[in-house]
């Protein structure tokens, strides 16, 4: 088969989601392209809904919120998205792609293409199946608007809600989210201490702030600075975001314990590492470090589809929920002085986190 995966750069995670998929197909011998939607018809404008939407994510996440519980008032009443309608703009132009390449079935990884398909294919002559990958663990706004041919979701307690929505039940397909095999693959924390030059002795803290670098990353290493330890390392993931980057550079640069990491691809690696992970409550990222068993504490969520993946999480015990800073700093320093409470989490990650979601949407596409 030749599948092709559409993401949409609003968030590293839909990437990271489409690619697991992508990389179960290969190792099945099947033929794949991915793209980023919004840049496969030439670069967006210089204010685009993606551009506008990371940088109300990262300036302010609260707006985000706001956006988000308008989106689900609009979406119950049966109003049209208007996103939707910008989506259309590429109705024509992916349309011939797909049919032109002839590819078998396409792969959604985020809303916009799933939008986009469903305008195809009220409009257009389609061959190819259509699916959408649920990356969240709530059923968001508008998807049940679209109509593609199954839709996967990460969890079973997902179904009912995506019922609900008016999702037929026979096209709701539980698979697990999909984890790439860099989470599954076994490297012990020695293993990657040594492979990314940290202290084996030191107690690591490990900061991940997402792919385009949201929340207040400054604010949390000050409260985790608060008792000082001098076996304590404070690594933060700034992802794309230059600006948080340079004032962690410059307000920590020198002999400091907080450690600024750029975009990296290290991502697994760095996780095995840790002693404790304190992260914005992606939906990708969160099932990723289950997969991994790291300790995992939810902070900086933005509100929205962000506090209720950290609900989900921390109602089944696989991370603790913190919703300021200090709270934050003092569930961590619980994890990393008492083994008890790290134990409890990974013991429910394991139990409640399939880590083979990637191949069973795979296997799905294939036989259908």
């Amino acid at each position: 088969m030749h599948v092709l995966l559409l993401s949409c750069s609003t968030g590293e995670g839909h990437n990271h989601c489409a690619r697991a998929v992508r990389q179960s197909l290969e190792a099945m011998g099947h033929e794949t392209d991915f793209f980023d939607m919004l840049h496969l018809f030439g670069e967006p404008a210089p204010i685009s809904v993606e551009g506008l939407l990371n940088v109300i994510s990262t300036k302010a996440p609260n707006l985000f919120g706001l956006m988000y519980k308008a989106g689900e008032r609009v979406s119950a009443l049966g109003v049209t998205s208007p996103v939707y309608l910008v989506n259309t703009t590429y109705g024509d132009e992916l349309c011939n792609l797909i049919n032109q390449i002839d590819y078998d079935a396409v792969v959604c990884s985020h809303l916009f293409p799933m939008e986009t398909l469903t305008y195809i294919r009220r409009n257009y002559d389609l061959r190819a199946k259509c699916y959408g990958i649920l990356s969240d663990y709530t059923c968001i706004p508008f998807l049940a608007k679209t109509e593609l041919d199954a839709y996967f979701l990460p969890h079973e307690m997902v179904r009912a809600e995506c019922v609900r929505a008016g999702i037929p039940a026979e096209k709701l397909i539980v698979t697990g989210m999909p984890v790439a095999a860099a989470f599954r693959e076994t490297m012990t924390k020695a293993e990657a201490r040594e492979a990314l030059n940290i202290p084996a002795e030191k107690k690591l803290y490990l900061v991940m702030t997402g792919g385009i670098g949201c929340g207040d990353a400054i604010g949390l290493c000050e409260r985790l600075l608060v008792l000082p330890d001098e076996d304590a390392l404070i690594y933060v993931l700034a992802g794309r975001n230059q600006e948080l980057l340079d004032r962690l550079e410059e307000k920590y640069g020198g002999n400091s314990p907080v450690r600024a990491v750029p975009f990296t691809d290290r991502v697994s690696a760095y996780m095995r590492a840790a002693d404790v992970l304190l992260s914005k409550a992606g939906g990708i990222s969160s099932a990723e470090a289950a997969v991994v068993g790291v300790p995992l504490v939810h902070t900086m969520m933005i509100p929205g589809v962000e506090t209720k993946n950290a609900d989900f999480f921390a109602g089944l015990g696989m991370s603790l929920r913190a919703d300021t800073p200090e709270a934050a700093a003092r569930f961590a320093d619980r994890i990393v002085y008492d083994g008890k409470t790290a134990a409890k989490i990974i013991a429910a990650q394991r139990a409640h986190m399939p880590p083979d979601g990637a191949e069973k949407i795979a296997e799905y596409v294939l036989n259908h």
